[in-house]
């Protein structure tokens, strides 16, 4: 099991005292059942139980409930350090895969898989140390169920036996049920963010709310039956465990004094020892569905794992010391560039290129062209977040590739159409907040919101107006070269004229480079070329001069 496997990354020390804690707390608890039998037996000859016997009933009690229960704090300590530093390993190699790697994999599914599966190892764990101590007192209990009738135990066994074979009748198919449970919920939580994240359209569209509404539903069927399923193997398995013990009692209690000589006298022994037999058997069966939805959603995460790993990534600290070679470029050539965006399949259903376009430091280029002309997909090519199919990159006529790439990238600050908005400027930690509220007010925000201890009090901001906070972060990591994806779209007349006419040429003043999507057809004379595109490649490209308006 993948469970077992994953325990096994556990600090050494750490197992073996779970372990000792594990077999010690097992022990008492045997031990406690053999007092409480012997208790039993004493009272049933008249006989009372002494000072000794009550000492030991005292001492089993403490040890078992002591051990049991630094068992499970140490297990609990130990499962979540596991779950803390797969979380970490799995979100790090996440960071730094490339785009389309993450959209492949989804990110419901990852949602689900990150967050609510870990969740679930983390409840489900410590089980593992309760099924463990469970086994030795079943041990503990065959022996002494042994030593008081070798008949009786045979018909536990026989008994067990056709539990095991209505258990694994029952448990069939449930592996792939709970990997199917797991995946209907990603798919859940898609459709959720449908309808928490695209609530405004949808009450513009009734018809598609309704078409919305009804995957949302059919997907929420789909997960009620699976999970309908999965408790009809939960009252399987109790009402199996049951269907033994009283099994076992009867035969015993009305059978054995019938056919068997002698065993009217141990009856009564016999029946709490089978009890004490069951409830550790019927407890470790109970628990086993737990066991296999936690080792599926295991098994999904270090899937997930493994498929980062095989794609690779470069750390942020190789990263950081690469970008230095590349920050006093000159020149930059893409040459010969095509992306294709593929369906599930692996198909292609869109492809962008091949283009060529050189950029020259301190230059404000202008892209344009009609909606799915492949604007945005070219923006993400020129800054390297999508690894090209075909063509190379050069920065003054060295070629960028492999590893570098990660470095190439740090001369890029960009907002794109689907940016997000941190609430926080991440890697400014020590930048002035005057100078960020100066900014705030500059761009008509100051009425909104604030920087505050270290964050923005407020993101719950028109489009427009995220897009100025956007630019302020973007303004304040100060790099080398802007790439803005028609950020002027939702602005009004007042902040797109400031957008062209004062912070462009302001940026271009400090020397750097602008790449811009835009549809601004009246600013395109203010850009030093301006470059047509369709279908992902130039198509015309012409100085921002002869483009003057009339």
């Amino acid at each position: 099991m993948a469970l077992i496997d994953f325990l096994k990354r556990a600090d050494r020390k750490d197992l073996r005292l779970m372990l000792l804690l594990t077999l010690v707390s097992g022990v008492a608890n045997a031990l406690l059942v053999l007092a409480v039998n012997e208790v039993t037996d004493s009272v049933a000859h008249a006989v009372r139980p002494g000072p000794l016997s009550l000492a030991m009933y005292a001492a089993a009690f403490v040890t078992y409930y002591l051990g049991n229960r630094y068992a499970l704090l140490r297990a609990n300590l130990v499962i979540e350090r596991l779950l803390r530093q797969l979380r970490l390993q799995v979100m790090d190699k996440l960071r730094r895969s490339e785009l389309p790697v993450i959209d492949r994999l989804g990110r419901g599914n990852l949602y689900t898989l990150i967050a609510q599966e870990t969740n679930h190892l983390s409840l489900t764990f410590p089980m593992i140390i309760d099924c463990a101590q469970q086994a030795i007192l079943l041990t503990a209990s065959l022996l002494y169920l042994t030593w008081l009738s070798p008949w009786a135990l045979l018909v536990f066994l026989l008994a067990v036996v056709l539990g095991a074979t209505g258990y694994r009748l029952s448990t069939r198919g449930f592996r792939d049920t709970a990997k199917l449970i797991t995946e209907r919920q990603a798919d859940m939580l898609d459709a959720v963010a449908d309808l928490v994240h695209g609530g405004k359209e949808l009450r513009l569209n009734q018809r598609k709310s309704d078409e919305v509404f009804a995957r949302f539903r059919k997907l929420s069927h789909s997960t009620e039956m699976l999970l309908i399923i999965s408790g009809d193997h939960w009252a399987d398995l109790a009402l199996l465990g049951s269907f033994v013990t009283y099994l076992i009692l009867g035969v015993i209690g009305f059978a054995f004094p019938e056919i068997i000589q002698g065993h009217s006298l141990v009856v009564f022994q016999l029946i709490p020892v089978v009890l004490f037999c069951m409830g550790p058997l019927t407890r470790i069966v109970s628990q086993s569905p737990l066991f296999t939805r936690a080792d599926v959603g295991l098994q999904s995460i270090l899937a997930i794992n493994r498929q980062l790993s095989e794609n690779g990534g470069v750390g942020t600290d190789e990263a950081r010391a690469m970008a230095p070679r590349f920050r006093d470029f000159r020149r930059i050539t893409y040459s010969g560039l095509t992306f294709s965006h593929r369906n599930a399949s692996g198909a292609a259903e869109f492809t962008a290129g091949p283009f060529d376009l050189t950029l020259t430091r301190g230059e404000t280029v202008f892209l344009v062209g009609g909606n799915g002309s492949g604007k945005s997909t070219v923006t993400r090519l020129l800054t390297a977040l999508y690894p090209a199919d075909a063509g190379v990159i050069r920065v003054d006529e060295r070629p960028v590739g492999g590893r570098s790439i990660a470095g190439f990238r740090e001369l890029f600050s960009a907002i794109f159409v689907d940016f997000h908005l941190f609430d926080r400027l991440y890697g400014l930690e020590d930048v002035d907040p005057d100078a960020v509220n100066a900014l705030i007010e500059e761009m008509g925000l100051a009425g909104k919101l604030r920087f505050a201890d270290g964050r923005f009090t407020q993101l719950a901001l028109s489009t427009g107006q995220r897009k100025r906070l956007a630019l302020i972060a973007a303004l304040l990591e100060d790099r080398p070269i802007y790439v803005f994806d028609e950020w002027s779209a939702e602005q009004d007349v007042h902040f797109r004229e400031q957008f062209y006419t004062r912070i462009l040429p302001g940026l271009k003043a400090r020397g750097k480079t602008v790449v811009a999507v835009t549809h601004d057809e009246r600013y395109w004379h203010l850009a030093d070329r301006v470059i047509k595109m369709d279908l992902g490649r130039v198509v015309w490209e012409r100085a921002g001069k002869d483009l003057e308006p009339a």
